[in-house]
């Protein structure tokens, strides 16, 4: 498993991050997507691994109050999703 998603996080591209977001009624602005996308490959291991530590509001500042309201539901529901799956 920790192979397959260091593999898709190498190959991730930023078009990708945006259509996600897209897909989920998220537009991303250009700022919000450079940090998106970095914040994704410098820090997925440490999420997937470490995620009791995470706080997704210590994030807010880097996007807009709309989108960041968006972020955060869909957040919970796919921390909800992969439950089962964090904390290996």
């Amino acid at each position: 498993m920790q192979n397959m998603i260091k593999n898709y996080v190498a190959k991730l591209t930023k078009e990708q991050v945006y259509s996600f977001a897209l897909m989920h009624n998220i537009i991303l602005s250009e700022s919000e997507l450079n940090f998106t996308y970095s914040f994704i490959k410098e820090n997925y291991e440490k999420l997937f691994y470490d995620f009791d530590n995470f706080n997704i509001d210590n994030y807010q500042k880097y996007y807009s109050p709309t989108n960041f309201k968006q972020i955060k539901i869909l957040f919970k529901e796919y921390y909800e999703k992969f439950k089962p799956l964090l904390h290996k």
